[in-house]
């Protein structure tokens, strides 16, 4: 499976309006579907830095970073496609990003991502609500330049 990973581009955008909406309707099964709609991926997203999954034409996943704060803010892929390692290419990409720590908050009863962050060595730093439920504070150290410790 030929994986691309690149920086968002306007043209993505109608594909990731509808696989953000696909993706969190078919996930988040606690909440009502009527409360998520097309517009939200550009207001959720907005002033964030996007890194697009692509296998050929066809996005299957993002993460969106708010890069000031090293923090993770969305990581998404299209169900087909989950399991296969492009969540954690997106991940590995984003890490190479930030300029410390990241951080991300994960809804507790997306028990899947919930264990994905896990498998993956993020540390589960505190916990809170949301409009969206409860949620974790994952943080994972960036691990330090090997060429900066000699």
């Amino acid at each position: 499976m030929n994986i691309e990973i690149k920086q968002f581009e306007e043209k993505d955008r109608e594909q990731l309006r509808q696989l953000y909406l696909d993706v969190r309707q078919s996930t988040f099964t606690w909440m009502s579907r009527d409360s998520f709609n097309i517009a939200s991926f550009d207001e959720d997203t907005a002033g964030e830095f996007i890194l697009v999954a692509k296998m050929g034409h066809q996005i299957v996943g993002f993460a969106s970073v708010w890069l000031q704060d090293n923090f993770l803010h969305h990581l998404y892929i299209v169900h087909p496609f989950q399991g296969k390692g492009i969540g954690t290419k997106l991940l590995n990409q984003v890490i190479e990003l930030s300029t410390s720590d990241v951080t991300l908050k994960c809804l507790k009863k997306n028990e899947r991502a919930v264990k994905f962050y896990l498998e993956k060595g993020w540390q589960a730093t505190s916990e809170g609500n949301s409009n969206e439920g409860a949620f974790i504070l994952f943080q994972l150290s960036k691990p330090k330049d090997p060429l900066l410790n000699r």
